[in-house]
């Protein structure tokens, strides 16, 4: 019977052999360490996205003024505020039944504005707003789309009427995002008939 032996060439063998696995084994723990290590980055990294998507949705308004604001008499008396609003650039669709309203002035504190919900009405009673028009066409869901403009009409609350050389504040607060705040300025020598507010 033939023994093993250990000596010279066989023992160098057995020793490479050694280093082998534990080489080997290095490498297969190197690698579910980088595995590990690359999925909590990949998830950091995804939460990151999402906060940062979630602020910037808060911290940027949905909607924005096109056009002009107007202040004009329906009856030859009494005022009423028109402007336009659209749905921002990469804005998510707005619920107009859900806006609420305030308004100001360097005189008076903000005050609620109230819907009406009466489609298409051209004069609300002080101190309420509505959805005059919708273009290009009619919802009934008053939802604001992408693409669509809706025409608000807002009379001033009684208790704080326009007048020449005084400004006013509108904050427009939709169910998703910053409010909009729209502030504007009535001019000099103002008459009854439509005026361009700056």
């Amino acid at each position: 019977m033939r023994y093993l032996s250990l000596k010279n060439g066989n023992a160098d063998a057995f020793t490479g052999l050694e280093a082998a696995i534990v080489l080997i084994a290095f490498v297969v723990v190197a690698a579910v360490f980088s595995y590990v290590v690359l999925g909590a980055g990949f998830y950091t990294t995804q939460k990151s996205q999402q906060v940062v998507h979630a602020g910037v949705t808060e911290a940027a308004s949905n909607i924005i003024d096109k056009g002009g604001v107007y202040l004009f008499y329906p009856d030859g008396v009494s005022q009423c505020i028109r402007f336009d609003i659209a749905l921002a650039s990469g804005g998510i669709p707005v619920d107009i039944d859900k806006l609420e309203m305030t308004m100001s002035t360097p005189n008076m504190t903000p005050e609620k504005i109230l819907p009406n919900h009466i489609p298409g009405d051209l004069y609300p009673a002080p101190g309420y707003w509505s959805v005059y028009q919708q273009s290009p066409n009619p919802q009934t869901d008053n939802l604001l789309r992408d693409g669509e403009l809706f025409t608000i009409h807002l009379t001033p609350p009684s208790d704080m009427p326009l007048t020449s050389r005084s400004k006013f504040t509108l904050e427009l607060n939709p169910e998703n995002g910053a409010s909009l705040s729209i502030e504007r300025n009535i001019p000099a020598g103002l008459k009854n008939q439509t005026t361009l507010l700056y």
